[in-house]
Formats: structure tokens, sequence, C-alpha cells
């Protein structure tokens, strides 16, 4: 993701150590990308070679194993507010004609395609370490051998915001004011 930065950022950015470098990885999942009969998603992380993860206990597909991410240019922007929400542009670059044939299809359908976001350490690519975010890709298009689309928060309804539970035991001064 792109960061505006300062000069502050751009030092620490350049005297972090190399091996606690975060690798960010996308997960494409639909009921359409299947081969052999089994579930296909398309897995992508942003380096210039494949790379083995392994994947949280809740993951929709293979959890708890170690899987292959190819090794895709992509970039996702900062998110922006648009008529229909909150999107935030993504692409993907050198797609081959494989992934093409994949999510230009299935964003035509009425089901919407999922995207986990998930980061990884360099030195520790068997623990997720920032997400996973469950998101969903809208708008995909093909522009010679780059794709590129939106993506958006897949149900804000189901977003936990405060992580407290107000009841009328602990907080009974809220049950009064709420007219209850």
């Amino acid at each position: 993701m792109p960061i505006t930065s300062n000069r502050a950022w751009e030092e620490a950015a350049a005297t972090v150590d190399a091996h606690q470098r975060i690798l960010p990885t996308l997960e494409f999942l639909h009921s359409t990308f299947v081969e052999n009969g089994a579930p296909a998603p398309i897995r992508a992380v942003q380096n210039t070679e494949d790379m083995a993860f392994t994947l949280e206990a809740e993951a929709p597909l293979n959890s708890g194993e170690t899987v292959t991410f190819k090794g895709i240019p992509f970039g996702v922007e900062y998110p922006r507010i648009d008529k229909l929400g909150v999107e935030a542009p993504i692409w993907l670059d050198n797609v081959n004609r494989e992934v093409g044939r994949f999510l230009e299809p299935a964003a035509r359908l009425n089901e919407p395609v999922v995207c986990i976001f998930r980061g990884y350490l360099l030195s520790d690519p068997t623990t997720v370490g920032h997400g996973p975010f469950r998101l969903q890709l809208r708008s995909v298009r093909r522009r010679g051998a780059r794709l590129e689309g939106s993506l958006v928060i897949s149900d804000p309804t189901k977003l936990r915001v405060m992580r407290e539970i107000y009841d009328q035991i602990r907080f009974p001064a809220l049950m009064v004011v709420a007219g209850a």
C-alpha cells in the first residue's frame, strides 16, 4: 500500500531489519474458481518469487495448512469515499491468462469475489501478523497484463466496533437514559 512519507518515516523504513519486512498477501475466493473438482483460490504475495505461508485456523480454505502464494506485483491504495461507500482501488500486474481467466468472468456474476488480505513477517511465515481482513472485489477490468478493480468491506454491519458488552448489570445508567 502506498504511504505518503515524511523524513522520519523514510529514515525508519531505511533502518528496519530486512527480516522484519511485512509481505502483504491477497487470497481471492469464488465458487467458480475450481480446478479438477476442487476449490482453487488465487493467492498472491507482493514479492518477486513464490512463497509458502501458513494460513490461520479460521481460513475458509486450507485452514492451518501451509500453502503457496504466487509472486505477483499488486498494489492497494488508501480507501476513498465513493457514492457506494468506502472503496480501495487495487491493481494486479503481470497477471497471466490463468488469473484473468478466473477473475474476469467471476466479477460479472451476481456472487461477490471475496478477497482476504493478510500480512506476514518475512521472519515468520507461519503466523499472520496483520489481518486477515475479508473484503469484496468489484469493478474488475483488464488493461493489457494488468487487472484493476476496487475492494470494499464485505459486510460492514458485522464489523466489531466496540469490545465492551454494554448490559444493564454493568451499566445501569445507560438503560435509564435510553428510557427503558
